[in-house]
């Protein structure tokens, strides 16, 4: 499932469609390599928790997470250094972009979600609905783990990429970021998830 241009059926899903969206990813390297490496987590993870998501939708929920990125101007997404409030609102609504483009393509409520919800947090401090706990739906909070990992581990711009120990310990200390039992399933299994 990982090669993109074998795609495999989404039950009720235009083929055409999810091809176009997924060839959009590509306007970046880092957010289409960024997204290969959610899609991966997130699928492995699925698995070992054994949720109700069902493989196709939970890859392309992570695949298609920063879908709303190709929305936003390439300088601000690869920018060298901190971004300015006004930089972070436009970066914030990303979540938002993705939904609706997801949305407008008809994909399943699932991959809307975690395009949606991947930035809440589980102490409701995040964004853009400011969700908390249980409300930020299964498919999100998967994802945000998987989304944080691989950022922390990958070199960006503005930093070298962290550890695998320092990432874990990083997410550990992020207190009301995740759901803690999720973060702490994926810490103990990481070397089957990555």
């Amino acid at each position: 499932m990982e090669v993109v241009n074998d795609i495999p059926q989404l039950k009720g899903v235009s083929l055409s469609k999810l091809h176009s969206l997924i060839e959009r990813l590509k306007f970046d390297d880092n957010t289409y390599r960024h997204s290969m490496s959610v899609a991966k987590y997130s699928n492995r993870f699925n698995k070992i928790i054994a949720a109700n998501i069902n493989s196709e939708t939970i890859y392309y929920s992570g695949l298609l997470h920063d879908i709303g990125k190709t929305e936003v101007n390439i300088n601000i997404l690869n920018k060298k250094g901190s971004l300015d409030i006004d930089e972070f609102s436009i970066m914030m609504e990303h979540s938002k972009l993705g939904y609706n483009l997801l949305k407008k393509h008809l994909m399943p409520i699932e991959m809307q979600h975690a395009a949606l919800y991947h930035h809440e947090r589980w102490d409701g401090n995040g964004y853009p609905m400011k969700l908390e706990k249980q409300r930020i739906p299964l498919v999100a909070r998967i994802i945000s783990i998987c989304d944080v990992y691989d950022a922390l581990t990958s070199n960006r711009p503005y930093r070298k990429a962290f550890s695998i120990d320092e990432a874990l310990d990083i997410m550990k200390n992020s207190h009301g970021q995740f759901d803690n039992e999720l973060l702490d399933i994926f810490s103990k299994n990481i070397d089957s998830i990555i």
